[in-house]
């Protein structure tokens, strides 16, 4: 009993039509395959590169003097609406231009998640009684950061999903004073790494 009928098949000339489509078949589907794994390595590439991007920007000694002014304020004031005006803005401009990309799809919100879903949140809480006033008083010089607080419910949300405790406004209060030493330790560790290398 014969399985395959190879009588009449050529390779070359007529009746070769056969044995051509399946290599171009074949052929197709390889550079697919090429094109996904090039593609996976590229997207791979890009959440590094965007981590990378994300850790010096958010953790830059900048960034940090600004929380730590916001902190203070908020530590030796009464009203949490007495901030310094420039600390806020520093902090809510990164992040809602951080929120805006978000939003758009050029930056990965599920990304951010997993290696700092605290950070905007805890920074909203501090900053969020400070925008509301200036919205409501429709201050020009205070953006609305209407992506910033979207992030943060984001967030917020993938951290209840997640099972990771709710960032509360009585718990960043509850931590002040330790986030404040915290952050006056990464200043210090800033001047001395200028320092070693100059």
């Amino acid at each position: 009993m014969t399985l395959i009928n190879t009588d009449g098949m050529s390779l070359i000339g007529p009746g070769s039509e056969w044995f051509w489509t399946a290599l171009t078949g074949l052929v197709l589907g390889l550079t697919f395959l090429a094109i996904y794994r090039q593609l996976r390595l590229q997207a791979r590439s890009a959440a590094i590169d965007q981590l990378d991007a994300f850790r010096r920007e958010a953790y830059s000694e900048a960034m940090t003097r600004y929380g730590l002014d916001v902190m203070i304020a908020l530590r030796n004031h009464k009203d949490p609406t007495d901030l310094p005006e420039a600390a806020v803005l520093g902090l809510g401009d990164f992040w809602a231009n951080f929120a805006t990309l978000a939003k758009a799809g050029h930056r990965d919100a599920a990304l951010l998640w997993k290696v700092d879903s605290s950070s905007p949140q805890l920074i909203w809480a501090w900053i969020a009684p400070f925008v509301l006033k200036a919205r409501a008083e429709t201050r020009l010089s205070v953006p609305s950061y209407v992506d910033f607080e979207w992030l943060v419910g984001a967030l917020a949300e993938m951290d209840r999903a997640g099972g990771r405790p709710a960032i509360t406004p009585s718990v960043v209060m509850a931590n002040l004073d330790h986030l404040i030493a915290l952050h006056t330790d990464f200043i210090r560790y800033s001047r001395a790494l200028r320092t070693t290398e100059a």
